[in-house]
């Protein structure tokens, strides 16, 4: 009897272990999908030409890095956009075309979201306004860690893990799928009730700045349309360490997609001192699918923790504002809106007040955020630089000379020391109280509101900013 209870424990056990040994073997990522068909020219279109928004105005919203705090601070920006009314620009509207009430809210034609501000940018941008019924409670007050955390001590996942094929960002990709984005695509988000979103993360193999778009996944071969967008978020916020990179297949080559004409221009006269020029060869990587067969995604914020470099780049790739403005059919344009969300923090390492020697987490950590809040001054110089010589470049145009808006929301600005060191030592986590989200929400607005230059946009718009 009792040889026969040992045998059959032993037969049980091996089993388990098979089954076990089986699920690890055929644990894998997603694998992204080969585009089988000619890829849209810009499914955003729609959305870039809506009668429901000014010709005149080209407004660009980019949300930061930083986990919840930066997500947070994005939605609150959101709100406050929505509180202020202006009138519809542009020529021949009719009172038909003019809704009841129209927001500057309704004037956003993008927004970059890297990392933290990738979750709020991607569920406004397929949700609209009905992000406003429940992103509260599906996001910023999810306890997102915790959650991931607890599918660590999953035994299923224990195995899964073992597989090298599938990562810890591939969990969280499920994660966030099942909480909060339901199998939505990135099709889905090019047809969503917001405006057009691009969500940034991070190429490993050379550091660029990787921007989930249609001409991107066009140079791969691989559809766009039906990427997860819970994958494309998990790439955006994969912080290197805690979380894996996010794996995609390079098909270059097996479809029919040209490449584009300025990277082939600029290629044709070397110039190492160009930006294009380097931009130019960064993009042929993609190409060369023999060299680059996998692309390994991190977090955005590695290469750009604003968002907002890669829309610089590419303006000066095609020769200046206008120039991509008259690419994008928006002609009338006369007025383009960078307002940055950036929620920066500038943590304050209890060893500085020690004569002892930091451990290496400690190090580690502490260059990180320093290499961030550098990088960070240098693109909104680089922003500011550019807008500059855009001006300048515009001003011999016969055409009226399009006026650009810089508008940086920072706790930085805030005047009160203790106020400022506060939100600036907000942890960077996917979870926080909830008296630290509605300080965020609430501060977003008061940031807002005190930018010279958006007050003068507002102002320019014929709106008004609300008082305190």
């Amino acid at each position: 009897m009792r040889r026969n209870a040992v045998s059959s424990l032993l037969k049980a056990s091996i089993t388990v272990i098979g089954f076990l040994s089986l699920l690890s073997c055929t644990a894998h990522y997603a694998v992204n999908p080969r585009l089988d068909f000619k890829v849209r020219e810009n499914p955003f279109r729609d959305k870039l030409e809506s009668p429901t928004k000014s010709d005149e105005l080209f407004l660009i919203l980019a949300f930061s890095g930083g986990g919840t705090r930066a997500a947070s601070l994005s939605y609150g920006v959101l709100e406050a956009l929505e509180r202020i009314e202006i009138p519809l620009q542009g020529e021949d509207r009719s009172p038909r075309e003019a809704p009841a009430r129209h927001t500057l809210l309704d004037e956003v034609d993008l927004i970059t979201g890297v990392s933290g501000g990738s979750f709020t940018a991607a569920y406004f941008g397929l949700h609209g306004r009905n992000a406003f019924r429940d992103f509260r409670e599906t996001v910023l007050l999810q306890n997102l860690q915790s959650g991931l955390i607890g599918g660590l001590f999953n035994p299923v996942n224990w195995v899964r893990l073992w597989s090298p094929h599938f990562g810890r960002s591939d969990m969280a990709q499920e994660y966030y799928d099942r909480k909060i984005f339901h199998g939505a695509t990135l099709g889905d988000l090019a047809s969503g009730k917001g405006p057009a979103v691009i969500i940034l993360a991070t190429d490993a193999n050379d550091g660029i700045v990787f921007p989930f778009i249609p001409s991107q996944f066009a140079l791969i071969c691989s559809d766009f349309e039906k990427f997860p967008m819970a994958r494309a978020v998990a790439a955006s916020a994969a912080f290197p360490g805690p979380l894996t990179p996010i794996v995609l297949k390079n098909y270059a080559g097996q479809c029919h997609t040209r490449v584009p004409a300025w990277v082939t221009n600029a290629l044709a006269k070397p110039d190492p001192a160009s930006r294009t020029y380097q931009k130019a060869v960064m993009t042929k990587t993609y190409l060369e699918r023999d060299t680059k067969p996998y692309i390994h995604l991190i977090d955005g914020g590695v290469s750009d923790n604003l968002g907002i470099r890669g829309i610089i780049e590419t303006i000066a790739a095609h020769g200046g504002i206008r120039d991509v403005i008259k690419d994008e059919r928006l002609a009338r344009t006369r007025r383009v809106v960078f307002i940055i969300v950036d929620a920066q923090a500038q943590e304050r390492p209890r060893w500085r007040l020690f004569d002892e020697i930091p451990g290496l987490a400690a190090v580690l950590g502490a260059s990180s955020t320093i290499m961030v809040n550098k990088y960070n001054y240098e693109t909104m110089d680089l922003l500011r630089r550019y807008a500059q010589d855009w001006a300048h470049k515009d001003a011999p145009s016969d055409d009226k000379p399009i006026e650009i808006y810089i508008t940086h929301v920072t706790f930085a600005s805030l005047p009160d020391k203790a106020q400022r060191e506060y939100f600036q030592g907000i942890p960077t986590a996917l979870t926080l109280p909830e008296d630290q989200v509605e300080k965020l929400r609430e501060v977003a607005g008061k940031l807002l509101y005190s930018e010279e230059s958006f007050n003068r946009l507002v102002a320019d718009l014929g709106g008004k900013v609300p008082g305190p």
